[in-house]
């Protein structure tokens, strides 16, 4: 009787974890799962996805650095252009009232 009892929760055992394997080798929960562990990495842990976030942050962070620099290069032109005019017509003036 006890042989029997060891036997069927064996059995019910077997059945419950192929029914988990079969769940888990679908495609739709392998994706699941591997999404699922590439956005919950540990520190200092390096996937795929990670490496792809970082390359993709440091050309963003390239790309807006030479953006702002560009805007700022030509902001601070366009003030000293502005400056050397507003001398010169200064200069100018004083010329003329001597």
């Amino acid at each position: 009787m006890r042989l029997r009892i060891q036997q069927l929760e064996q059995e019910k055992a077997l059945q419950q974890n192929w029914s988990e394997t079969k769940e888990e080798l679908r495609p739709g929960t392998l994706l699941r799962n591997k999404l699922a562990e590439a956005t919950h990495t540990q520190p200092g842990e390096h996937t795929l996805f990670t490496g792809l976030v970082s390359l993709g942050a440091g050309y963003l962070s390239r790309r807006l650095s030479q953006a702002a620099g560009q805007k700022l290069e030509s902001t601070v032109q366009q003030g000293i252009e502005k400056l050397a005019a507003r001398m010169q017509s200064a200069l100018r003036k004083k010329r003329k009232r001597k």
